[in-house]
């Protein structure tokens, strides 16, 4: 049985060193055979033999759980051995393990490791026989046969153990894993058929040596027994381990979708997750995490860290700017509200204490415990770093993602007194090497976004509004659609957004707004119109899509209400007195086209409450309409102008 390692893709130098020094030694102990093979006596019989064990490695069964080719041909390897000495029982496997590798297609490299590997497991264990039993090969004479089965079980040991070990290496420096942790996995149960299959070539030998064909020939019914006990015990494994990776996927894939789904809640961090979880699970592996109980934990973590999110409002969740001291404090209570809610589920690892602990800080300054140092589990300081990492280079409402570069300096100036430096150190030297493509899949951000658009969606029906405002705010209501239905073309912009700011200053006393609309080549925002206390400090302001909080509503096709002036006008806010210090602005879109951006802003804190911002957006539709009507008729009373100038030409030109 021949294990086979795992298909490197960017084998280390660690590997290529113990590739090459198992070929070397595989190559001068095959050179040692060949030698005993020219020196073997009735070379017919070796031969026979040889071909009968090929022949019997065509009735090999490949399990890919269990990572081993079944097959009886150990028998024939060990019989092999036995009856002829260590040389040509090592030919003999080697020649079997170089057809079956060429018949499978095996890279050049994985040929000679495994050809190198079977021939100097089974060299060393022949030659530990012969010298504990100190008889000459088998095939030359009648042995005693007690004085046999005790190194008869050395050279099984020796053979099974170099054979499995070798390979357990081999497969953990090509995927980073520990090699007892493969071994235990993959080899710990396949000593019983290396003792079953030393058991019958024993069998066959005595028999043999009674020089009884018939009474050897009887064994094969054995064989096939061996052999169909194997392929079924094995089969059974396989299918138990292949149902055991479904559900693991099933239930992966289940806690994904739902974290994922918490997600969305926050307007901001589509993918989030699972980009914070691919950065963490290589983190951890680059600091030698080898314990697959907690590489799980840390994934499973990187996932379900915001569950707590669930219990924080979402006003203050998706908040630009500076929270509150009492918002904060509303805020820090998602992670014990997260781990609460984890520890309901039993986990097979620790999850829930690498999401209660991951806003702790390096310096013991973090909550909710205040924990430092060491005491903060590996896990909880991996994803407190990458956490870090992916919301800087994130676009947030209030700005845009910064560069790679720029989040690093704040990962440094928080280096040791927030984040654990070895973690640091650690994830500034592979973040690049880690691929969170896979994170971003259309798929699931078309989801996410449809839960997203409808925390703000336009809420339809005048009835939904019944007792929602005054009379003399629903007088303005009622302008507002006269304002998108009488736009027939005849006025101009000016005059419409004119119109509008009177209508939109009656549902918003006090406030001061612009109507920001896209420049010709869609890369920038200007304020066109300005209105309220403060309508001169915004007169002829500009902004880039994407930027601030005007150009990221235009961007997203997301309204904010209640962040912070100062987020989108900057020193501006400061012109007006008193000085500006909320914002809201509105997306006005027709269909998917993004006719201009309305934001306002005012002197009290909290000014858009719930039900001024519901009015807003609900009559933002309207407002688009207008400005659309009176855009397109605009371009087409331009189109007739131009085309009765060339017909007034034309007619001049006749005369």
């Amino acid at each position: 049985m021949a294990p086979q390692p795992a298909r490197p893709v960017a084998p280390s130098p660690t590997l290529t060193a113990f590739v090459q020094i198992i070929v070397c030694a595989g190559a001068v102990l095959l050179a040692l055979a060949a030698v005993d093979v020219v020196r073997t006596p009735e070379p017919g019989w070796w031969l026979a033999l040889t071909a009968v064990t090929i022949l019997a490695g065509c009735f090999r069964v490949h399990f890919k759980s269990v990572s081993a080719n079944i097959a009886v041909d150990d028998t024939f390897f060990i019989s092999t051995a036995l009856l002829f000495g260590p040389g040509p029982g090592t030919v003999t496997i080697a020649t079997s393990c170089l057809l079956f590798s060429l018949q499978r297609r095996k890279r050049p490299s994985q040929i000679a490791f495994n050809t190198s590997a079977l021939a100097l497991s089974l060299y060393v264990g022949s030659w530990v026989f012969f010298r504990m039993a100190g008889v000459e090969p088998l095939a030359a004479g009648v042995a005693p046969i007690a004085p046999l089965v005790a190194p008869l079980i050395a050279l099984t040991v020796l053979y099974f153990a170099l054979n499995s070990v070798l390979t357990a290496i081999a497969v953990g420096l090509d995927t980073r894993q520990s090699p007892i942790d493969v071994w235990k996995k993959n080899f710990r149960w396949l000593w019983i058929g290396y003792l079953g299959s030393a058991s019958l070539a024993f069998c066959l030998i005595l028999l043999l040596q009674q020089r009884s064909i018939a009474a050897a020939a009887m064994i094969l019914p054995l064989f096939a027994v061996f052999y169909l006990t194997l392929r079924a015990t094995f089969g059974r494994l396989d299918d138990a381990r292949r149902h055991l990776g479904d559900m693991d996927r099933l239930y992966l894939s289940t806690v994904e979708t739902l974290a994922m789904a918490i997600d969305a809640k926050d307007d901001v961090t589509h993918s989030h997750v699972r980009r914070v979880q691919a950065y963490a699970v290589g983190l951890a592996r680059a600091l030698g995490v080898d314990d697959a109980q907690t590489v799980k934990a840390i994934e499973a973590a990187a996932l379900l860290h915001d569950t707590g999110k669930l219990a924080v409002p979402e006003h203050i969740l998706n908040k630009p700017g500076k929270l509150t001291a009492a918002e904060f404090e509303r805020m820090k209570t998602h992670v014990d509200v997260g781990a609460d809610i984890l520890s309901l589920v039993d986990f097979p690892y620790p999850v829930v204490p690498i999401v209660r602990a991951h806003h702790e800080n390096w310096d013991g300054s973090g909550y909710p415990r205040g924990l430092s140092g060491a005491d903060i589990p590996i896990g909880a300081r991996i994803l407190s770093v990458v956490d870090c990492f992916d919301a800087l280079t994130s676009d947030r409402p209030y700005r845009r993602r910064v560069t790679d570069a720029a989040a690093i300096e704040i990962l440094l100036e928080r280096r040791g007194r927030m984040y654990d430096p070895t973690v640091v150190d650690a994830f500034l030297r592979i973040y690049r090497d880690i691929n969170v493509v896979g994170a971003n899949e259309a798929g699931h951000h078309e989801v996410l976004q449809r839960i997203t658009q409808s925390h703000h969606e336009t809420l339809p029906p005048q009835e939904r509004y019944d007792g929602l405002v005054d009379g003399k705010a629903r007088a303005a209501l009622l302008g507002f659609v006269s304002l998108s239905r009488v736009a027939t073309g005849e006025g101009r912009l000016s005059d419409l957004l004119a119109l509008g700011s009177r209508l939109v200053s009656d549902v918003t006393p006090g406030a001061t707004g612009a109507w920001y609309l896209p420049t010709a080549d869609r890369d920038r925002l200007v304020a066109v119109e300005t209105f309220g206390p403060g309508a001169q400090a915004l007169r002829g302001a500009a902004v880039v899509f994407g930027e601030r909080l005007t150009g990221w509503v235009a961007a997203a096709r997301q309204p904010i209400v209640d962040s912070a002036a100062n987020l989108d006008l900057g020193p501006r806010t400061e012109i007006v007195d008193p000085p500006l210090q909320t914002c809201m602005s509105v997306p006005l879109m027709v269909g998917d086209t993004l006719m201009a951006v309305l934001s306002l802003y005012s002197s009290e804190v909290d000014a858009f409450d719930d039900d001024r911002g519901r009015l807003i957006q609900m009559v933002a539709p309207h407002l688009a309409a207008a400005v659309h009507a009176t855009v397109t008729a605009a371009a087409n009373g331009e189109s007739r102008m131009r085309s009765d100038r060339a017909a007034a030409l034309r007619l001049v030109a006749t005369r």
